[in-house]
């Protein structure tokens, strides 16, 4: 069987209402945080950070974009959304990020595309159901009108899921127990920063074929996520 190499390019984020209890948020859910089934790249999306000890929900854009751009179109260009873990301390602005503005980015679920021929698309949570969170970075961008603008990327490892097209690339779901750690900033040593970047075993995950509508940033409903 041929694998293409793919990148985590959609996730969802519905359960709202649970987000202030699992993540012990301090200043509980802003208003005009809202369920979507669709998030693509560019779309404002809630990321949550350790702010002097408590933490909280601040709206990013989803993708590094490089100082001096224009726009945000090269976060398409250069495709910053995602960071391969196995190559984030060989560039000097990620081994910054990782080691002083890692934050998490809350989800459901996230789905896989293949990048050639019919459109295909799965959809992978835990089994379990339950909201975890993403490894990620952020960092800050001055748009062209002098606003500086938040953005994030979420770390990928090479693991293989039990998709017909995907055996590399799938997004790191930071394992519970490690949270804390992971945005505590006294935390910066290589070796304790990669003992969490680890993949989830398949077996934790239930993974579904969907609709290949996903494909598209327009569609955002919950047929998205229902099985085939």
């Amino acid at each position: 069987m041929r694998y293409t190499k793919i990148m985590i390019s959609r996730y969802a984020l519905y359960d709202i209402a649970e987000l202030s209890n699992r993540f012990q948020l301090s200043e509980g859910v802003p208003k005009g945080i809202k369920p979507h089934y669709n998030i693509s790249p560019t779309t404002t999306a809630p990321i949550i950070l350790n702010c002097k000890g408590s933490l909280i929900i601040k709206p990013m854009g989803w993708g590094l974009v490089a100082k001096g751009a224009k726009d945000t179109n090269s976060v398409f260009r250069y495709k910053t959304y995602n960071i391969q873990s196995e190559r984030i301390f060989s560039r000097h602005s990620w081994e910054r990020a990782i080691r002083e503005s890692r934050c998490l980015v809350p989800a459901n679920g996230f789905y896989v595309l293949n990048g050639s021929g019919k459109k295909r698309a799965f959809y992978v949570r835990p089994k379990d159901g339950t909201l975890f969170a993403f490894a990620a970075v952020y960092s800050s961008w001055v748009d062209p009108t002098g606003t500086s603008r938040s953005n994030y990327s979420i770390i990928t490892i090479e693991s293989a899921i039990e998709a017909p097209f995907c055996n590399t690339g799938v997004p790191i779901i930071i394992r519970r127990e490690d949270e804390a750690r992971w945005l505590d900033t006294a935390i910066s040593d290589t070796s304790s920063l990669y003992s969490m970047l680890r993949a989830t075993p398949s077996g934790l995950l239930d993974i579904n074929e969907v609709s290949p509508a996903v494909h598209s940033p327009k569609p955002d409903d919950p047929t998205l996520i229902v099985p085939n």
